[in-house]
C-alpha cells in the first residue's frame, strides 16, 4: 500500500493511515480536557507484514508549517501525554490497542499539540543482514505520526485575520492569480474558508470563486494563492478576499480595487 501523506489539517474525522506494512487509526486525536481533567484515547496498530514485528511509540513537539508561526515553547502538550504500552511486538496480521492518557495540569486553559510517532522495527539475526556482523540488526520501517490536540471546552477563543491582497499574476500566466495572508490569532484551531468576490464598480453585480480551506493552528499563518473569478465582464471591480472561520464568528476581508479589460 502507498503512503497516506498526512494534512496540517486537525478534524474531528476518525482517519486510518497505512504505511507499506502496518497501519494505525485514528490519525488525529482531539482532547478537550479542562484544567486538571483526565482524558484517555485509543489507538489501533495493526501489522500487515508477513513478520513479527517490534512497534515503539514516542511523543515529540509538533512542528508548524507556517513560517511566520511562533516558537513551539508554550505550545505543546507532549509533557501531558502518556502511552501504555509505548513499546510492543505484534504478530502478523494481529493488531493492538494502546491507550494515549492526556493529562492537563490544573491552571492551563490555552491549546496545545504535538505528534506520536509510531515506528515499526523489524528484529533480525545479524548473519542474515551482514555476515562480519555478530551483533543484532534492525531494520526501520517507515514511521506514521499521529497528530494530537488538547483544547479546553472552555476555551472560546477564536480569531482569523486576512491581510495583504495583492496580485502576483506573471506575464506567462493564462489566469489572474492573487495572493492574501490568512492567520489564527486567537488560542483555538480553526478551519478557515478564503475566498475572492469581486463586485462591479458599475453594476454592484459580484461574482465569487469557489472557497479554499486551511486549518491552522493558534499562532500560524499562511499565504493563498487564488485566481480571479471567471468571465468578469470589462470593468472595475472592488476584491475582497473574504475569510470565514465559522463559529458564529464575523466574517473578515481584505480589498483593492482592480481593473478587468
Amino acid at each position: 500500500m502507498k503512503n497516506i501523506a498526512l494534512t496540517i489539517i486537525l478534524a474531528s474525522l476518525s482517519l486510518i493511515c497505512y504505511s507499506q506494512d502496518f497501519e494505525v487509526a485514528p490519525v488525529k486525536l482531539n482532547y478537550d480536557c479542562e484544567p486538571g481533567e483526565i482524558q484517555t484515547k485509543t489507538l489501533t496498530i495493526r501489522n500487515h507484514d508477513n513478520k513479527r514485528q517490534q512497534f515503539s511509540l514516542t511523543v515529540v513537539a509538533i512542528k508548524f508549517d507556517s513560517s511566520d508561526a511562533k516558537t513551539t515553547q508554550n505550545k505543546s502538550c507532549k509533557d501531558w501525554t502518556t502511552i501504555n504500552p509505548p513499546l510492543f511486538d505484534i504478530n502478523p496480521n494481529e493488531n493492538i490497542e494502546v491507550k494515549v492518557i492526556m493529562q492537563v495540569p490544573p491552571g492551563e486553559f490555552n491549546t496545545r499539540g504535538a505528534l506520536i510517532q509510531v515506528n515499526a522495527t523489524e528484529e533480525q539475526n545479524s548473519f542474515n543482514a551482514d555476515k562480519q556482523i555478530v551483533k543484532s540488526a534492525i531494520r526501520v520501517s517507515p514511521r506514521i505520526s499521529v497528530k494530537v490536540l488538547q483544547s479546553p471546552k472552555s476555551n472560546n477563543n477564536f480569531k482569523g485575520s486576512v491581510s495583504n491582497l495583492k496580485e502576483i499574476t506573471q506575464p506567462n500566466d493564462s489566469i489572474r492569480l492573487f495572493e492574501v495572508k490568512i492567520s489564527n490569532t486567537g488560542d483555538k484551531l480553526i478551519d478557515a474558508k478564503i475566498y475572492l468576490v469581486a463586485s462591479s464598480l458599475e453594476t454592484a453585480k459580484e461574482y465569487k470563486e469557489q472557497p479554499i480551506t486551511r486549518s491552522l493552528f493558534p499562532g500560524t499563518s499562511e499565504k493563498i494563492s487564488i485566481p480571479l473569478p471567471k468571465n468578469l465582464p470589462a470593468g472595475m471591480y472592488s476584491l475582497a478576499a473574504i475569510l470565514d472561520y465559522s463559529n458564529n464568528s464575523a466574517l473578515e476581508a481584505a480589498q483593492l480595487e482592480i481593473e478587468v479589460k
